[in-house]
């Protein structure tokens, strides 16, 4: 068994990777941002960010315990299935939560970007064939169908956690944003968010993972985000709060990707507890990729149909995966030796 310190240190490890920052110097998505904005998350939450989601997650559930991903961002013409960053992180967590707790993984998405996150849950029950099914559910777009749905799924599935991958949430005007200021007016989305509010009302864990400060989770640290955008945050539509969120959820992961902060929590999940198998291989996340891709979802840098997230090429993503690998074998290793 892990001690406090021994959990905060794997924490310490595991974000320093998932905040290094590879992004175009100039022109695609802003720079120097990342590390900013993953301190105004630290210091708000006083811990490192991987173990402490990981230990809140590992704190409700228990064996069989049904688990709400939602991921999903982007819109047409740019992404009309949405983007390679968010879905393949959902399953990367799926693959941990199921491997861990046999837990029941519910993805949810809106109807647009359903395809790339049904592809991504028939190719873990292919890696996973004895696990639960992994069920996809749809938001249509507007709000009134989204406060129903919300409340709806919320009422059939009784999740234990909710967690948010790469999924966008509203600003204080009710409109959505790319971290660039691009504007999604409120019927232009599914209010995939309010699952947020939901589990907020019920007492239930909620956890965001965003790269951007527009996605769920970010409204918990809001003017610590603004503060620090490179871009001031300012929305290309001209609304007075900018691109980042008021949506807060109990843990907010910010990450150079947003897929890097789910591998890095599913990585604190399997270190936690003891298994390491629970952080799926480069094999495994690559298939996910591909199938991601195959069903139309495009990097969200480039809008380009290729294997790649966020401009970062899969193999750049697999070196990523393959250190975190290292470090929950070191760490385990070690704790078993001197523990």
């Amino acid at each position: 068994m892990l001690s406090f310190d021994d959990i905060q240190e794997i924490g310490e490890r595991i974000d320093r990777l998932m905040t290094v920052e590879i992004r175009p110097l100039k022109g695609g998505l802003p720079s120097n941002y990342v590390v900013p904005m993953y301190e105004a998350c630290r210091r708000f939450h006083g811990q490192p960010l991987s173990t402490l989601a990981a230990q809140r997650i590992t704190g409700v559930l228990t064996p069989g315990a049904t688990v709400f991903i939602a991921t999903g961002a982007g819109v047409a013409p740019r992404l009309p299935q949405g983007e390679t960053d968010g879905p393949v992180g959902a399953g990367a967590l799926a693959f941990a939560l199921m491997k861990a707790f046999d837990a029941r993984v519910v993805f949810v998405t809106e109807t647009a970007h359903r395809a790339p996150v049904e592809s991504v849950a028939r190719e873990l029950m292919s890696m996973l064939p004895d696990s639960q099914p992994v069920v996809t559910e749809c938001f249509g777009l507007g709000l009134q169908h989204g406060l129903e749905r919300a409340s709806s799924l919320s009422r059939k599935y009784r999740p234990s956690a909710v967690i948010f991958v790469e999924r966008d949430g509203p600003n204080r005007e009710g409109f959505f944003h790319g971290v660039r200021g691009d504007c999604r007016g409120p019927d232009d989305v599914g209010h995939v968010y309010l699952l947020a509010d939901c589990a907020r009302d019920e007492g239930i864990l909620s956890i965001g993972i965003g790269d951007g400060g527009n996605e769920v989770g970010f409204g918990r640290v809001r003017d610590q985000i603004t503060a620090v955008h490179p871009l001031g945050a300012k929305s290309h539509a001209g609304h007075a709060s900018g691109v980042v969120t008021v949506t807060p959820t109990d843990v907010v992961v910010s990450a150079s990707v947003s897929n890097w902060g789910a591998y890095g929590v599913a990585a604190a999940m399997a270190a936690i507890r003891l298994e390491p198998q629970a952080l799926y291989s480069t094999d495994y996340d690559n298939r996910l990729l591909q199938a991601c891709v195959a069903a139309g979802a495009r990097d969200g840098a480039t809008s380009r149909s290729n294997m790649a997230v966020d401009g970062i090429s899969a193999s750049g993503h697999a070196a990523f995966l393959q250190m975190l690998h290292s470090v929950v074998s070191v760490s385990i290793g070690s704790s078993s030796t001197h523990g």
